[in-house]
């Protein structure tokens, strides 16, 4: 008796030993995916900020959010994104700053993160850049007086934002997307290094910043990708694409060969890669006199109904670095530019003015987008 069970004892030992080898071995557990959305706050009562125009105002059939024209302070408004995004997989909002004491600002300050609705999502910041930094030849001049001005604007930043429970961090670090920083020029590093430097003394935190880098028309550049922690695309549509449907431009095919391309050199500067989706682009309801083309929903005139959007999710999900698991989505409502997943209300189909559509059939598309998501991230292995 006392030799079987003696026996036992040693095969549950010989188990404990080979189940902690075992243990040893595995590789370190994958996060979760995190999936952001761009998030606008700028629209205000009376139309505000939607005066400027978006190409679904201007169909023949109009077709707006289902909330309608909204006000971003209106607490139904942010209860209903909050919820959305809760129950379709968006797990944190990138909202878009342009500045202490603006509208968009104090939106965000004073209406939409003490929502009672905001539940377990989390929120971030995209630092505009242009507007904040200002431009010269269409490039960001980081010279002494932008950096006093961004050295200042993250002192507020710090002191509003970046200690809240519910801005989005990384191992402890609040992250801050960088608009556009492939523009910056001057002397970048230095600024950065400033930044990170003035950020950690005066306020106790480190940064987890993230370079807009990743485009269309500039190829990586590793001396600016080494400065960030990650780098991002806010969107891979550019004016010098071709016209005409993705199946025939060859649209996706080009998107994986600039993923693939930031994504090694991201890599091989050990900073972490961040995914961008977009479900199409149309501002000519904001900028018509520009004439830019027209990105449609599906990538072909027989394709399925904003078939663009769940093939992009595929190809941006084999691109997900697995040190950082997060995907991002533009937009949430930016609705000038038609990269909105916001749900739009009931309306018939519309393919004109001409103008405006560029012959395409524009569909209403109610909460579809957010089905293709929550969809994606159902399938999403990594």
């Amino acid at each position: 008796m006392k030799r079987r069970a003696g026996i036992a004892l040693l095969a549950a030992a010989a188990i404990a030993a080979a189940a902690a080898a075992v243990a040893l071995a595995a590789p370190p557990k994958r996060p979760p995916l995190t999936v952001g959305a761009y998030y606008y706050t700028w629209y205000g009562p009376d139309g505000t900020h939607w005066d400027k125009g978006y190409a679904r105002g201007r169909l023949e059939a109009p077709q707006r959010p289902a909330l309608g024209e909204y006000d971003s302070r209106d607490p139904a408004v942010i209860a209903a994104h909050y919820r959305w995004a809760q129950r379709y997989g968006v797990d944190l909002f990138i909202a878009s700053w342009w500045g202490p004491g603006g509208w968009d600002d104090v939106t965000l300050r004073d209406h939409v993160l003490p929502s009672p609705a905001r539940g377990r999502t989390r929120v971030a910041l995209l630092y505009e850049s242009t507007l904040r930094l200002g431009l010269t030849d269409n490039r960001v001049l980081l010279d002494e007086a932008a950096r006093e001005r961004l050295l200042a604007d993250f002192d507020y930043l710090a002191t509003t934002y970046l200690r809240h429970p519910a801005y989005y961090r990384v191992a402890g670090r609040p992250v801050v997307f960088l608009y556009v920083s492939r523009i910056y020029r001057g002397d970048v590093a230095g600024t950065i290094r400033a930044l990170r430097a003035h950020v950690r003394a005066r306020h106790g935190l480190e940064l987890y910043l993230v370079g807009d880098e990743a485009d269309w028309d500039l190829g990586p550049a590793r001396s600016r990708i080494r400065l960030y922690d990650a780098i991002t695309g806010y969107t891979l549509y550019s004016p010098t694409q071709p016209s005409g449907w993705p199946s025939t431009t060859g649209y996706l095919g080009a998107v994986e060969s600039r993923l693939r391309a930031f994504r090694r050199a991201a890599g091989a500067e050990r900073v972490a890669f961040v995914p961008n989706v977009q479900p199409a682009f149309n501002d000519r309801g904001v900028r018509p006199e520009k004439g830019h083309w027209v990105l449609p929903h599906e990538v072909g005139p027989a394709a399925r109904d904003f078939s663009l959007f769940r093939r992009a999710l595929a190809l941006a999900g084999r691109y997900v670095d697995p040190r950082l698991n997060l995907l991002t989505v533009t937009s949430w409502n930016e609705w000038h530019e038609d990269t909105q997943i916001e749900p739009t209300a009931p309306a018939a189909p519309a393919t004109g003015p001409a103008e405006v559509t560029d012959g395409y059939v524009y569909r209403s598309y109610g909460h579809r987008l957010l089905e293709l998501l929550a969809e994606f991230r159902r399938s999403f292995r990594g």
